[in-house]
């Protein structure tokens, strides 16, 4: 894929790459602030939230090693933690543009795992009674209390949460833009936020992308069903003043002001 200058592009401050040329990152912490810049400026705001399998899926790189190499740039102040992960929601980022708040970085490679035994302390034995044992089989019994959370899936690429209830992919919010223009797009996700808010989380739409089209298409239809062109505008306006003119020489013709006919819904000439 080749870039245009037509197509979207993020703003970074010329400041701000000198003073990242300057510092000692290492490739993945450069790549993670580069994803920041695309998910944070790119989109004209502060913060966004990224989780770690995010930016490694955008990194095409372990969990384990972005989530090392994430945690030295918050503890060097290079990007700040907005808003903590809480289980549902994930961590809010941003980028800390005052360069003279940077710690300097360490890249001493990441803590593996040693190999031997570990030292643990000798178990404490409880008397405790004899469990009872169960009839059911134990394959039964792990399928029972087995949760939907723990059921590893191999998810579809995590979507950019535009307000609080749409959800898109940037391919997919892009293509909008393409097809149907920035404006109607943003607008058109503002009022699917609207409608969302009001109603039960089991009521929203399953496939945001779609609704979006359609209701663009929809509203399309509608404008275009109620736009008349000016020469339209025109001849019926030619319509409307041939009909008083025949309805006036009928007047002449008669010497009164009843109207010829038997239309007793019109008005009598004044």
């Amino acid at each position: 894929m080749s870039g245009k200058l037509d197509d979207p592009f993020t703003r970074v401050a010329h400041e701000i790459l000198e003073d990242v040329a300057k510092r000692k990152f290492n490739g993945t912490q450069l790549r993670i602030l580069l994803i920041v810049w695309r998910y944070t400026y790119g989109f004209n705001r502060k913060s966004h939230s990224l989780s770690v399998k995010f930016l490694a899926n955008a990194l095409d790189t372990n969990e384990r090693t972005i989530k090392h190499e994430l945690t030295r740039l918050i503890d060097c102040k290079v990007l700040k933690e907005v808003e903590s992960y809480t289980g549902i929601n994930s961590r809010k980022l941003s980028f800390n543009k005052y360069s003279d708040q940077w710690l300097e970085v360490s890249n001493s490679s990441p803590p593996k795992k040693t190999k031997g035994v570990s030292k643990t302390p000798p178990l404490e034995v409880i008397n405790t009674p004899p469990l009872e044992v169960s009839n059911s089989s134990p394959k039964i019994e792990r399928k029972k209390n087995l949760k939907k959370g723990d059921i590893y899936m191999n998810s579809p690429k995590e979507k950019l949460k535009f307000h609080d209830t749409v959800f898109l992919t940037l391919e997919q919010y892009e293509k909008l833009c393409a097809d149907f223009g920035k404006h109607k797009v943003d607008n058109t996700i503002e009022a699917l936020d609207e409608w969302q808010s009001n109603k039960k989380p089991s009521q929203h739409k399953k496939d945001h992308n779609k609704t979006l089209r359609v209701w663009i298409k929809r509203d399309m239809e509608r404008n275009k069903s109620s736009f008349k062109t000016k020469a339209q505008r025109n001849q019926e306006e030619m319509a409307i003043l041939n009909q008083f003119y025949e309805e006036g020489a009928a007047h002449e013709t008669n010497g009164n002001s009843e109207l010829p006919g038997h239309d007793q819904d019109r008005l009598p000439l004044l």
